[in-house]
């Protein structure tokens, strides 16, 4: 068993993929990163499946609903980082929020990191205080 995170929201791409943007995207979803070393380091995280799908416009990325998901932010970026090598100006915008098993694990996905990376903003650290 495992530890399951849910996630709900959509990603977009910055801009409208092409028709190789949308190949080359497609070949990292549901793939399991263990199975492909030409994806560098990430297999050191830990990393399994890319639990994404297209959405039905083809304009983004989607939670498929997978069991047992998890680091969601850190395959998000494994994808940017590959696409990037091939279309230098790709990346995303928008928002996923993510649930975990435990009540206090709730948390956005963001694209505030260097460059436009996803980093994974705790529930806790947005709260305001007035």
């Amino acid at each position: 068993m495992g530890y399951n995170t849910e996630y709900r929201g959509e990603i977009k791409f910055k801009t409208k993929p092409t028709q190789e943007e949308i190949i080359k995207i497609d070949s990292f979803l549901e793939e399991d990163v263990r199975d492909h070393p030409e994806w560098e380091d990430y297999s050191q995280f830990g990393l399994t499946y890319i639990d994404l799908d297209l959405t039905s416009d083809g304009l983004g990325l989607v939670y498929n609903e997978s069991e047992k998901s998890n680091d969601m932010a850190a395959k998000i970026n494994l994808i940017i980082r590959e696409m990037r090598k091939e279309f230098p100006d790709f990346g995303f915008t928008g928002e996923m929020e993510g649930q975990g098993e435990e009540m206090d694990d709730r948390f956005t996905i963001k694209f505030i990191g260097p460059n436009g990376t996803a980093v994974e903003v705790k529930q806790s650290e947005e709260r305001k205080e007035f």
